[in-house]
Parts: structure tokens; sequence; C-alpha cells
């Protein structure tokens, strides 16, 4: 791979990590970045367990979620959640879709996550909501027609709910990527608590939208993922296939690339 796909395996990979580490990503979890080589594609894991995920394991997938990379290891099948959210944002550079246990009471409830706390701000527009499973379907979204439809549920905002399953939220960057997945889980327990309480203070609109500006800030991304970075395991990076690497700076990380011009035609 070329240098900047070499960096983006490496900030991949510990994504993985770090969404296990945190108890976002469970076994079924899964991370993913859009190609800097060719926006066309994306690299993502083979069908391995975020916390075991390896350098080596990383693939590349066309958008419709065929696999480039010839490997004899098995794919995610839900990786056309990746693909289809790719397709029909250009802004995204990075993917997550989670099973949190914060999220799950609102994925099994139909209730709305709504900004609680500060970092919950970064969905001031709204979480989308997903149940256009496929008829006769297994509650995975894995057909294209099933991607389309959480895309378009998901339209232009940070995240989107999936009915009785999880969720799947979407950043500048790695980095971005994992602040959100982080922080929606965090904000959907809070919220969650809160009802018990019998009241909850919910953040207007606007006063959440100018909340979350400070998210949006780098070094702000920087101090996170190297907070995130420093609680992972002593020797996480042989065991990830990385321990020869040098390590890319908290800055590179974190700064989102420029983004991808739409091409003509089809994507």
């Amino acid at each position: 791979m070329a240098d900047s796909e070499t960096r983006l395996v490496e900030e991949l990979v510990t994504a993985n990590r770090i969404l296990a580490n945190e108890g976002i990503l469970d076994v079924f979890g899964h991370v993913s970045v859009r190609s800097a080589r060719n926006p066309q594609e994306f690299l993502l894991s083979c069908s391995r367990s975020p916390q075991a995920v390896r350098a080596a394991d990383i693939m590349r997938y066309r958008l419709d979620g065929k696999q480039v990379t010839a490997s004899k290891e098995k794919p995610y099948v839900e990786r056309i959640i990746h693909g289809s959210i790719y397709q029909a944002r250009s802004d995204v550079l990075a993917v997550c879709h989670t099973h949190s246990d914060g999220v799950l009471p609102f994925a099994s409830s139909g209730e709305m996550i709504r900004p609680v706390v500060h970092v919950g701000t970064m969905f001031w527009d709204g979480v989308g909501w997903f149940d256009k499973y496929d008829e006769g379907g297994n509650l995975l979204v894995s057909t294209a027609s099933e991607g389309r439809a959480l895309a378009v549920a998901l339209g232009s905002r940070r995240a989107v709910v999936l009915r009785n399953h999880g969720c799947a939220v979407v950043g500048e960057s790695p980095p971005a990527a994992v602040m959100a997945a982080i922080h929606l889980d965090k904000n959907a327990r809070v919220q969650l608590e809160t009802a018990r309480l019998g009241r909850t203070l919910f953040l207007d609109t606007e006063e959440a939208r100018r909340g979350a500006k400070v998210f949006q800030s780098q070094p702000v991304q920087e101090r996170a993922w190297g907070y995130w970075v420093a609680r992972l395991p002593d020797g996480w990076r042989q065991a990830a296939g990385l321990a020869t690497a040098k390590p890319a700076s908290r800055r590179d990380a974190a700064r989102p690339r420029k983004k991808q011009k739409k091409r003509s035609g089809k994507r």
C-alpha cells in the first residue's frame, strides 16, 4: 500500500482496539475508513472481533461491498453498511457500526436519542431511525436495498439507530468516528438515567449546534485520541501487528483528509 494507505491501516487498527477497549464494539461490531488512494473503495477488517484485529486483517472493498483484496479470510456480512454510506455521503471518511449497551435500549424502544450532555451535542441535528429490513430478513443490513435504506435514514446526520439492532456513526476521520461512537453511547446512558429520575433537561437545537463546534476542533480530537490510545493495554501494538511501524502522530491521526470531489455519473 502507498504510505497514506499504510497510515490509514494503522489508524483503522487502532480505532478497532480503542472501541473494543472502551466497550463500544462487541464481538460483532466493525469500523472502516474510506481509501485515500481511491475514494470509490474503503478499508475494513476481515470478519474478526475488533479486539483481535491486526494490520494484516485489513482488506479493501468497493463501495458495492465487493472484495478487492484477494484473501481466504471471510468478510463481514454487514460491510454493505459502510459501502452504502460512503456512496451516499462524500463527506464521510470513516464509519462505525456498534451494538453498544447505551444505545440498545433506544434501538429496542424507538425512543429518540437527544442531546442531554455537552458531548451529546455532536448529534445536535438528531439521530436517524432505520427499520426497513428486507421482508424475510434476519435483522442484519446485508443487502443493497437495506444499505440504501440505511443511508437514507442516516441522511446528513452523524448517527442512525437500527431498530432492535444497534447504530451506525460516521466521521470525517477515524478519530472523529471513534469520538462520535463513544459519545453517542455516553449521551444515551445519561439520557436513560435522567429519565429514571423523572426529569430530563434536553438541549435545544441551536444551543446544541453551538456546543458541537467544540468537538470539531482538531486539538480536541487529538486530545481524545491520545487519551484513548493511552488506555490501551501494554503490548497492544505488537499484538495488533504494528510493533515495527512508526506510530502515527496524534495530530496526523486526528486531522481530517481533504474532501474528495464528487465524480460524475453513478457511484
